[in-house]
């Protein structure tokens, strides 16, 4: 009697959550007030059975509606799971001029930073891509990891996500969060498993 192993496709779901809180930063006074919104700002999307060389992609909509111009950046901070597995996702950014960032996830640092100017808006487009090398080793692993914007104003230079420079007459709901942080793709979770049949051939 011989068996044959007969392996079924890899299978990923990527889930993306984006928590995009609309409020001002102030400076020093009203006129220096920098308002970002980003949109969609709920779900950004969840796509299910994903496979190795799969990708999905989405839109996210930054608009500037405060009363200056301002700069800013991304950063991708991995949160948990297995960094295996979130060392081998790979990560593209593009806006309507071309590529901004092309490689690895784990590689993203930041954008460049880039100028809105007020009542200015842009989309940008990010792409995950599953490698097709994706093999055995990767079986039930997970990661989760959160991508942040930043903003460049006039407090100083970056407000960082995890410092607050806000003023007393700043959003409430800015004030509870870290100064400067505009999105949060949050809850991004990869679940990864691989099945395997043995089939009896007598």
């Amino acid at each position: 009697m011989k068996k044959r192993i007969i392996s079924l496709p890899l299978v990923l779901t990527v889930i993306f959550i984006i928590i995009s809180p609309i409020g001002k930063i102030w400076a020093a006074s009203n006129t220096n007030e920098i308002d970002i919104a980003t949109s969609p700002h709920k779900v950004l999307f969840d796509v299910d059975n994903l496979k190795p060389g799969d990708w999905a992609t989405r839109d996210l909509h930054v608009q500037n509606l405060g009363k200056q111009d301002f700069k800013y950046t991304t950063s991708i901070h991995f949160e948990s799971g297995s960094k295996l597995f979130f060392k081998a996702l790979k990560l593209k950014v593009s806006d309507k001029k071309g590529e901004l960032y092309s490689g690895k996830l784990a590689d993203f640092n930041k954008l460049d930073y880039r100028k809105l100017a007020k009542a200015d808006e842009e989309t940008l487009t990010f792409r995950v891509d599953v490698p097709t090398e994706v093999g055995n080793e990767y079986q039930g692993l997970t990661c989760k990891f959160t991508i942040k914007l930043y903003v460049e104003g006039t407090l100083g230079g970056i407000l960082p996500a995890d410092k607050s420079l806000l003023s007393n007459t700043g959003s409430n709901v800015l004030n509870a969060m870290a100064g400067g942080i505009i999105l949060i793709i949050g809850g991004s979770s990869f679940y990864l498993f691989k099945r395997k049949r043995a089939v009896d051939i007598k």
